[in-house]
C-alpha cells in the first residue's frame, strides 16, 4: 500500500490476550476465507484436533480500521524514519485485528529518495515480520508529502483470529464440531502458502473434513485438503 508522510507530520498510517470460545492448550484466533475451488470430498476419520472451536472469539476487530493506534505516536516534528516505524506498527496491527505489543525498527533508516528501498522489521508479540519500504518514484526532495509503499515479506498468522474466522465460516450449525491444531499466539508465515497448521469440521459425529490454514493480505485462509 502507498502511504504519505508530510515533512512535519504523519498524514496516513498503514495497515495488523486471550478470551473467546476456543478451548485447548493455547490461545486462539480466527477469521478467513475458504477456497471456492475446493474438491467435493476431503473427509477423513481422524479424531478432533487439539483446540475445540466452539464460538466466535472475543477481542477480534471486525476490520483493521477498528484497531486502536499503537502507543507512542511520535510528535509532528519527528524524523521521517521514526514516523515510518510508527506507521508500520499500525499496519501490522491492522493485519492482526487483535491487540498486541508491537515494535518497529529500520536499522539503517529509511532512505528518502525516489524509488529507494529500505529494510525494516516490525514485531507483534515478539514475532518478526520483515518489511520493504519503497519511496514513490515521483518523489522530489522539496515535496511536502513523501509517498511510500510498505510491503511485508511474511504474513502474520494470529491464532485468535484464525479460530474466530474459522467459526464465522463454518460454525453455527447444530451437530457440527470445529477444531484446529494448536497454533502459537502469533506466527510469521509465507504469504498464501500452507502454514503447516490445519483445522477441521465434523458433522454429526461423521468423518472429518480438513482445511489447511494460510494467511494472505486479507487474513487467514482455509483451503480444503484433497483426499
Amino acid at each position: 500500500m502507498f502511504l504519505g508522510v508530510a515533512a512535519a507530520a504523519l498524514l496516513v498510517a498503514g495497515c495488523g490476550s486471550d478470551d473467546g470460545a476456543a478451548t485447548g492448550p493455547s490461545p486462539a484466533d480466527g477469521a478467513g476465507t475458504a477456497s471456492d475451488a475446493a474438491p467435493e470430498s476431503s473427509a477423513t476419520t481422524a479424531g478432533p484436533l487439539a483446540v475445540a472451536v466452539t464460538g466466535p472469539q472475543e477481542g477480534v476487530a471486525a476490520s483493521g480500521a477498528d484497531m486502536e493506534e499503537p502507543p507512542g505516536k511520535p510528535d509532528n516534528g519527528a524524523d521521517f524514519t521514526t514516523q515510518v516505524e510508527y506507521a508500520l506498527q499500525g499496519d501490522l496491527l491492522s493485519d492482526a485485528r487483535v491487540a498486541g505489543r508491537t515494535t518497529a525498527v529500520c536499522p539503517h533508516g529509511v532512505t528518502r529518495e525516489a524509488k529507494a528501498s529500505s529494510a525494516c522489521t516490525v514485531t507483534y508479540e515478539g514475532v518478526e515480520i520483515p518489511y520493504t519500504v519503497t519511496i514513490g518514484e515521483t518523489y522530489e526532495p522539496d515535496d511536502v508529502l513523501t509517498p511510500y509503499r510498505a510491503e511485508p515479506q511474511k504474513r502474520l498468522l494470529v491464532a485468535r483470529r484464525v479460530h474466530h474466522e474459522f467459526w464465522e465460516r463454518f460454525g453455527g450449525d447444530a451437530g457440527t464440531e470445529l477444531s484446529c491444531d494448536e497454533i502459537p499466539v502469533a506466527a510469521a508465515v509465507d504469504g498464501s502458502a500452507p502454514s503447516g497448521y490445519t483445522c477441521q469440521t465434523v458433522r454429526d459425529g461423521g468423518a472429518a473434513t480438513r482445511y489447511t490454514v494460510a494467511a494472505d493480505a486479507d487474513g487467514p485462509r482455509f483451503d480444503r485438503v484433497q483426499d
